[in-house]
């Protein structure tokens, strides 16, 4: 009985686990999207328009159109983007705007809004806003 029970709630959970996901990554079928790019002074560094399909991830567009980097298992910057934490990666350079992690960090803005979800999770919604915004640990 109580093995039933136990697949019972890993079944719950992993059904659970999977809408929420699903979700997430719930992207209109097509549209476009802009892509802010601000520096350590304040300074608009790109501002581009792209256009995306339902496969697109906000990820994906980046990568295509920036030179970015990511950090690795011990947070160093790298040209290999694999996911880290929550299957997410961790941008810390986007063109010139690099960041060390430790002091610094790039914040992403949805439509002026702070993001709480990691670059893999964000849906894409036509006219969505993102900004890229070097931003001090701590700080403003």
């Amino acid at each position: 009985m109580k093995k039933l029970v136990y697949s019972i709630i890993i079944l719950v959970v992993s059904f659970a686990s999977f809408s929420i996901y699903s979700q997430l990554n719930n992207n209109d079928a097509v549209g476009e999207i802009t892509i802010i790019i601000v520096d350590e002074i304040g300074d608009t560094v790109s501002s581009k328009t792209y256009d995306f399909t339902k496969e697109d991830t906000l990820f994906s567009i980046l990568q295509d159109n920036y030179e970015i980097g990511c950090a690795d298992s011990s947070y160093h910057i790298t040209t290999v983007c694999e996911p880290l934490l929550f299957n997410s990666r961790v941008i810390l350079k986007v063109n010139s705007v690099e960041t060390d992690w430790t002091n610094t960090f790039i914040a992403v803005y949805e439509n002026d809004e702070y993001s709480n979800y990691g670059i893999d999770s964000i849906s894409l919604n036509d006219g969505d806003v993102f900004r890229f915004e070097y931003s001090l640990v701590g700080g403003e």
